[in-house]
């Protein structure tokens, strides 16, 4: 608060100007030099009512020797916590402890400048930026008693932030970093997609803390599904509010003012929250300042992890609010780059149908992005570290990590960082040999000791156990890990892969794509004859190694069983029938005999084939037989390895006499006689 007061005297020359600008609680006296205390009564504020006897100023005697040479005193007064606001200058009295002359003075109320008279206060001025106004203040705390302080950028709990290497992903932050800089592209709103471990986080850190050195950051919000602060949507938009407010003085008085005047603001939707205290302060500083300024403030909005968020339905409805409230309203300046995995709620919202496919720039990292040269880099120099900081003279040798064990690593990760974070971590332990770790990850196998993907199987199970839930929850009487595995034995083979997946679990159309929705940041599908494509070679190492998957793990017998009984189902209403065959039996010859022609899946259908009485196992023979025979007929190059494998269980068939009556002795005998020609 910044004062001048001009003491007014006959002579305009003998005026007197005192500028000062006084902390925010203080005291001030006027000391005479040199006189006795005057007699004239005490400055009065605007506000202040007239004393007796007090005159009009053209009624004043000449004071030019009157008034005394002062000098103003200021004390600043240390107030109690509940003492927030400055008391009426006129109000004030002198305390217990003052002079006996000075406690002469109680009769009349005290001032600032006790013995002056005719001052005039000139060119009053009030810095807002130093004295808010405590009627808000109160809306501020609340504000940020909702906000999420972990979810912040630069927050003590997550220090040392996954972020990327220098020489790293050099190309995609140019690109990340271009987009968030160019405020002329149409498109406001930034969507990063990847698979789970693609470095998604460490890319949205990287930029955050570029924009935050450019000066053109203004809020971000990391998603953790492991912290309860900051795994929901409810922190979100207190947390993205507060952050700007604390940029702008004026923008934090209106938030505070709209969270004063409604105090259930939190409680509210998600786009009333965003309206009141995003939309309008920022709508309400654009008129308070100019253009320039206006452009100048910082604008990034960054969230990262929209995947983590708990409840998918809520992920939809932060998506809608930033479209609905943000996007759709051309005066805001913001820019918003949000990282996900590609499920539900996104990846819907991005697709061709989805409302935001042309309001959004698309960067799909996974396929847009070949990450194995930096990669390669990041292990080699990391590695390296380690070595250098070891005890064990082998790690020190410049030729440790061998470029072989490298490439090994590289294959391993198929592009993921999470994969060489993983093995980074692990060879880091300081307490046995970085040399021995890492042979332990090149060399592991099921049965050794070592568990260097205990982080990575964690991230599976996480990931699938979800899928699971989701799946079965609107699909009670479906097993999912059953029909996924299914699916995965499908992927190798030749023909539309929604067709035999529906004929074979007699499922809707499509019913595989469902399946795996919320596995989109493990695995894709194409259309067609393309089959599922895993972003992680580690993900079908865990699915097939029940160590590692433990309650997810599926036994190959189990998956071939469940196929078998399928088709025979699909099959047994036409095994008499003389019409030419559906398409699924030429499915059942290439699946059963070709696809799954490991010794456990051979044995299982074996075993099926040969249980029941003689009329039931002859009907089964009979059905793979007619698959056969027709697949024959209608493909000059029929597979000498399915013909091989046929043979071979006709050949366990007939060497099993003592459990099969004559009749099916002669049919099987029959069949082996037939293709053994072939």
């Amino acid at each position: 608060m910044a004062w001048a007061l001009t003491q007014i005297g006959t002579d305009p020359a003998s005026s007197t100007q005192l500028c000062f600008q006084p902390p925010p609680v203080l005291a001030a006296r006027m000391i005479p030099k040199g006189k006795a205390k005057s007699s004239k009564p005490s400055f009065r504020w605007p506000w202040s009512k007239k004393s007796k006897g007090h005159l009009p100023v053209d009624q004043q005697p000449d004071l030019e020797d009157q008034v005394p040479a002062v000098k103003v005193v200021l004390a600043e007064i240390n107030a109690g916590p509940a003492s927030n606001s400055v008391e009426d200058p006129t109000s004030r009295r002198p305390s217990s402890s003052a002079s006996g002359s000075r406690s002469a003075q109680a009769e009349t109320p005290s001032s600032f400048f006790p013995n002056a008279s005719h001052w005039v206060v000139n060119g009053l001025q009030i810095n807002a930026n130093q004295h808010g106004s405590n009627s808000n203040e109160a809306g501020w705390e609340r504000l940020m008693q909702n906000t999420a302080p972990n979810a912040l950028h630069d927050s003590e709990y997550r220090f040392d932030p996954p972020k990327c290497d220098d020489d790293t992903r050099v190309e995609v932050t140019e690109e990340l970093m271009g987009w968030i800089q160019d405020r002329e592209s149409p498109q406001r709103l930034l969507c990063m997609t990847g698979a789970a471990g693609s470095g998604k986080s460490a890319l949205q850190q990287t930029v955050a803390e570029q924009c935050s050195g450019k000066g053109i950051l203004g809020s971000t919000f990391f998603f953790s599904s492991t912290d309860p602060t900051r795994n929901t949507v409810s922190a979100v938009i207190p947390t993205i509010a507060y952050q700007l407010g604390s940029d702008n003085f004026t923008v934090r008085e209106s938030i505070s003012a709209a969270v004063t005047k409604d105090p259930l603001i939190f409680k509210k939707s998600l786009k009333t929250q965003m309206n009141k205290l995003i939309v309008e302060p920022i709508e309400d500083l654009s008129r308070a300042i100019s253009t320039p300024e206006f452009a100048a403030l910082p604008y990034a909005i960054l969230i990262d992890g929209l995947d983590e968020c708990a409840d998918e339905q809520r992920q939809a409805e932060l998506l809608a609010t930033i479209d609905d409230c943000l996007l759709q309203n051309g005066e805001l300046p913001f820019r918003i780059f949000i990282a996900s995995r590609p499920e539900w709620a996104i990846r819907s919202a991005l697709e061709d149908t989805g409302y935001l496919h042309q309001k959004a720039y698309h960067v799909q990292l996974s396929d847009q992005y070949d990450a194995s040269g930096d990669i390669r880099r990041v292990l080699r120099r990391r590695l390296r570290d380690i070595g250098r900081r070891s005890g064990d003279p082998r790690a020190q040798s410049t030729s440790w990590p061998s470029k072989e064990d490298i490439e090994t690593l590289i294959a391993n990760a198929s592009g993921q960082f999470i994969y060489a974070a993983t093995v980074i971590k692990f060879v880091s332990e300081r307490r046995s040999s970085p040399v021995d770790r890492l042979r332990a990850v090149i060399t592991w196998t099921p049965d050794g000791r070592a568990q260097p993907f205990a982080a990575l199987d964690l991230l599976y199970t996480n990931i699938v156990s979800a899928a699971k839930e989701a799946y079965e929850t609107t699909h009670p009487e479906r097993d999912f890990l059953i029909l996924f595995s299914v699916l995965r034995r499908l992927t190798y083979g030749a023909y539309d892969v929604s067709l035999m997946f529906q004929q074979i679990t007699s499922l809707e159309d499509h019913a595989h794509r469902l399946l795996i929705s919320d596995l989109r940041s493990l695995v894709t599908i194409g259309d067609g004859r393309d089959g599922l494509r895993y972003y992680h070679k580690s993900f079908t190492d865990f699915l097939d190694n029940a160590r590692r998957s433990k309650t997810l793990f599926v036994p190959e017998s189990r998956t071939v069983e469940f196929v078998t009984v399928s088709c025979f189902r699909v099959l047994d209403p036409v095994m008499d029938r003389n019409e030419s065959p559906p398409p699924i039996r030429l499915i059942v010859s290439n699946l059963l005999v070709l696809h799954f022609g490991s010794s456990s899946s051979y044995n299982s259908f074996l075993d099926f084939l040969l249980t029941g009485n003689d009329i039931e196992k002859l009907k089964k023979w009979k059905a793979v037989e007619r698959c056969l025979e027709v697949r024959r007929k209608e493909n000059n190059s029929f597979p000498s390895g399915i013909t091989r494998r046929w043979l071979d269980l006709l050949s366990h068939a007939l060497l099993d006499v003592n459990s099969h009556g004559q009749e099916f002795h002669q049919v099987i005998q029959a069949f082996h006689d037939k293709w053994k020609q072939f």
